[in-house]
């Protein structure tokens, strides 16, 4: 075997890791902009209920759906902080605490698009290379 035939297929071996690492990253991408959609919801939601009104209020339920009522009460707040572990939190904490959440899924977002952009420039390199050796071959 040559040395550029060692090489290309060293090259489609790695190309074949960065693949399912591009991949993966992409799928924890979209689920970390699902959460972020769902916190920045929940945040608004809990912003956007005025105890004091008697009017009629759409509640959002997930998927798309809403169901209307009365004004819940919202001075206090049912937050589940992790490892389903659920505390009560006054509005204005669990505000905070989910503003604080959001900001930090936001901060992970950032970091693996990061991370996701590097993978796909070192796979867009390997690729290169390889077409670089076979266009090498070729003539």
């Amino acid at each position: 075997m040559s040395s550029d035939e060692d090489r290309i297929n060293n090259l489609v071996s790695e190309m074949r890791i960065l693949e399912g690492a591009l991949s993966e990253l992409s799928s924890r991408q979209n689920l970390l902009e699902r959460i972020l959609v769902d916190t920045n919801t929940s945040i608004e939601t809990i912003k956007g209920i005025d105890p004091a009104s008697s009017e009629e209020v759409l509640i959002p339920i997930g998927a798309r759906l809403m169901l209307r009522s009365s004004p819940p009460k919202v001075d206090k707040v049912l937050v589940n902080i992790g490892a389903n572990v659920v505390v009560e939190k006054a509005r204005e904490d669990a505000t905070k605490f989910m503003e604080g959440r959001a900001k930090e899924i936001e901060e992970s977002l950032v970091a693996l698009i990061s991370q996701r952009n590097h993978v796909a420039q070192r796979l867009e390199s390997d690729r290169r290379a390889a077409q670089t050796i076979i266009n090498k071959q070729g003539q």
